[in-house]
């Protein structure tokens, strides 16, 4: 029987066969595709990261070229042509669980997945499964609501608020808006803990953290042809989960003509 790595060996062995710099998350993204890791928790980008940081704290070569961009310097083979950075100044793994501008996101999630009088806004990071599946109702940040492809509001969470969900069923009520929106972004400050917990962070204003997450938004949602890289500072990209109720509702719409009930 084949023992299963441990994610410290999955992770070295990806760094170590990388032949460019690796943004943390992807290198979680081709644990998993691989197989090298089928046991996995509910935040495997945090798990990578902190192994990161373990790594160049304990003195591996390990060497950031942007943050959150990290390549493992072999002795046989020269460094890729990039600038590395050698400050730990600016935010980078080592404070992915803490420090993000952005610590969860989603792009473009669709609004009839969503059962609005559930409080509940579903996605996943690694797994569909609904025991998988998290809840950012309580998530606060900024968020923008589309049409088709086209922005047609942008707005923040208020403290008053009790989160991302009541903004958005707000837009979702109002009748004046009846059809004008159909999917929604958003891009959350709290961050997921190892239980899939939406948690606080570090209660931050730097002029960094402002500044990348202005930018993070910008990028990730313009996508300017430029822009070759991801915002700085990003957490992990959720993907939506349709809401149970609503797909036992598709479920039961689609089996009526069979059952005639």
């Amino acid at each position: 029987m084949t023992t299963e790595m441990t994610w410290r060996q999955a992770v070295l062995q990806i760094l170590d066969e990388a032949t460019e710099p690796m943004y943390y998350g992807d290198i979680a993204d081709e644990i998993l595709n691989r197989g090298l890791k089928t046991t996995v928790g509910k935040t495997p980008n945090y798990t990578v990261a902190g192994i990161i940081s373990d790594f160049r704290n304990e003195g591996m070569d390990v060497v950031k070229t942007q943050p959150g961009v990290f390549y493992l310097r072999k002795e046989q083979t020269p460094l890729p042509d990039v600038t590395v950075i050698e400050s730990d100044d600016e935010l980078d793994a080592t404070d992915v669980t803490q420090n993000l501008a952005v610590a969860a996101y989603g792009l473009y999630w669709e609004r009839d997945k969503v059962d609005w009088s559930a409080r509940r806004l579903l996605g996943y990071d690694v797994s569909p499964d609904p025991n998988q599946t998290i809840n950012f109702a309580d998530q606060q940040g900024v968020y923008l609501l589309h049409s088709w492809q086209s922005v047609v509001y942008i707005g923040k969470t208020a403290a008053r608020e009790s989160g991302l969900f009541q903004r958005l069923q707000n837009h979702h009520n109002r009748q004046v808006w009846s059809g004008k929106w159909e999917r929604f972004s958003w891009f959350g400050l709290r961050r997921v803990d190892e239980n899939g917990i939406i948690v606080d962070g570090p209660d931050t204003a730097s002029k960094d953290v402002v500044t990348a997450l202005i930018e993070a938004v910008l990028i990730e949602t313009l996508r300017p042809s430029f822009n070759h890289q991801r915002g700085n500072f990003m957490g992990t990209l959720y993907r939506q989960a349709i809401d149970p109720n609503i797909a036992r509702a598709r479920a039961q719409e689609i089996l009526r003509p069979l059952t005639g009930l």
